[in-house]
């Protein structure tokens, strides 16, 4: 049976110490677990972190006002390296707590936001098939294109120092394919950055990310999968749920009313069984669900992925 870890980002707004997300996540049926990006430093410092059973660590965690924002991809030198900063650290608590991975975000090219939330706006309206929908869609797509490379220049500069330090602490930093068309990586820059910093550099799959870049209509979900199921170290699993009706305002929806990732796993469209038969054994597996799920809600995600053959 393949290990599944439960990460902290559903501890949000619902647990105030580590040692009561950890029982509570063991008594819906996880032994193992993630440290998010949201646990602060006060956080880890106030429990004894169970030694074994975390299994990696997302940066920039601990979570720290000077690192918080900062990118890898950042033009700017000093921020750049305000990132890097943050991301040593996680390696540092990973080495620590023996964990072995160390999901890393790769930054983003710098674009105008509005486009993708105008896109995003469209989508929500069902008119994805538009004119409208396209030409703002191409309009993105070239202005990321026109700064992309700079960007990428900036990650890779990041990355070449993080590398040496994390090989030396036994760690694999795995970089995650993003929410945002805008971010880094996609597939292309992916296989460059794999290619330039082979070994203690890997892929991390986040199944909801790449099923709303594919609803977008930006990267097919299964681009991923062919192009990079051997580099695949970590792969992060929650749902997408694609709402064609625009729903009760209540509810909670975090990209709009279209779609919603973070969901518990058989809630909306993503195919699990998929996904498992496409990445590799060795994977690290790692639930992703918002704050707001009930326990009982966990419990069922959790059953379901066992019977997909999780």
């Amino acid at each position: 049976m393949t290990q599944l870890a439960l990460s902290t980002m559903w501890m949000q707004k619902r647990h105030q110490s580590l040692d009561e997300f950890f029982d509570v996540a063991r008594e819906v049926g996880f032994d193992a677990f993630e440290l998010s990006h949201h646990v602060s430093e006060e956080l880890v410092q106030a429990d004894r972190l169970p030694v074994g059973d975390i299994l990696k660590v997302h940066a920039a965690c601990p979570t720290n006002p000077r690192t918080r924002n900062a990118q890898l991809s950042a033009l700017d030198k000093e921020e750049r390296s305000r990132a890097v900063e943050g991301v040593m650290a996680s390696i540092q608590l990973a080495e620590q707590i023996g964990a072995r991975f160390v999901v890393v975000h790769a930054g983003r090219v710098v674009v105008n936001p509005m486009l993708e939330t105008e896109l995003r706006a469209l989508y929500d309206q069902g008119l994805k098939d538009s004119e409208e929908y396209g030409d703002l869609k191409a309009e993105l797509g070239e202005e990321r294109s026109r700064s992309a490379e700079r960007h990428l220049e900036a990650t890779l500069w990041s990355l070449e120092r993080l590398a040496n330090v994390a090989d030396s602490a036994g760690v694999k930093l795995c970089l995650e394919n993003r929410l945002h068309y805008y971010e880094i990586p996609l597939p292309d820059e992916l296989d460059l950055l794999l290619q330039e910093l082979a070994g203690p550099v890997s892929g991390c799959f986040d199944t909801g990310h790449a099923y709303v870049l594919d609803e977008l209509g930006f990267v097919g979900h299964g681009e991923w999968l062919s192009g990079f199921s051997e580099q695949l170290a970590c792969v992060d699993l929650h749902d997408v749920r694609v709402v064609r009706e625009r729903p009760d305002p209540s509810e909670h929806m975090v990209l709009g009313t279209g779609l919603q990732d973070h969901v518990v796993p058989s809630t909306g469209v993503v195919d699990f069984a998929q996904v498992l038969r496409r990445v590799p054994e060795q994977a690290i597996f790692t639930c992703e669900f918002d704050w707001y799920h009930s326990p009982d809600e966990v419990k069922a995600g959790l059953a379901y992925l066992r019977e997909q053959g999780f």
